[in-house]
């Protein structure tokens, strides 16, 4: 099985349709679902199951995601806001679930490959800089 967290937004449902035009299925997709409408990202995808990334990670933490079967992680899951203003929020979504994400893969010897969405584009611009600038400290 392969799990892709974020896997109903932009790269991981790609990821997913990917995978698929090369025979893969067996997959586990993990995102927010609260947000349903993103999963419009994956019509026609074909899937084995999803998850909510808060069940998720609880079934990380039991064990109980059928260890030995995970062929690999495919980590998207994560906050691409650039202007999120939830410290608390940014640093449980984007550093404790990648930590927890990643002693997951250790544990059960299933390489982890992560991807970041708010590296790759995000809100710029220098409106976006100068409130940086003003919010960050000397």
């Amino acid at each position: 099985m392969l799990i892709i967290t974020g896997g109903a937004g932009f790269i991981g449902s790609n990821l997913v349709h990917e995978l698929n035009a090369h025979g893969l299925t067996d997959i586990l997709i993990v995102d927010n679902l609260a947000n349903a409408r993103k999963f419009e990202n994956l019509l026609g995808a074909r899937y084995a199951d999803y998850m909510d990334k808060r069940d998720f990670r609880r079934a990380m933490r039991e064990d109980a995601l059928g260890a030995g079967q995970i062929e690999a992680i495919l980590h998207q899951g994560a906050c691409s806001n650039t202007l999120e203003d939830d410290g608390a929020y940014m640093m449980d979504n984007n550093f404790e679930y990648t930590k927890d994400v990643l002693a997951f893969a250790i544990r059960h010897g299933a390489p982890l490959v992560y991807a970041s969405t708010a590296a790759v584009y995000g809100h710029s611009g220098q409106a976006a800089l100068r409130r940086r600038l003003r919010t960050s400290g000397p």
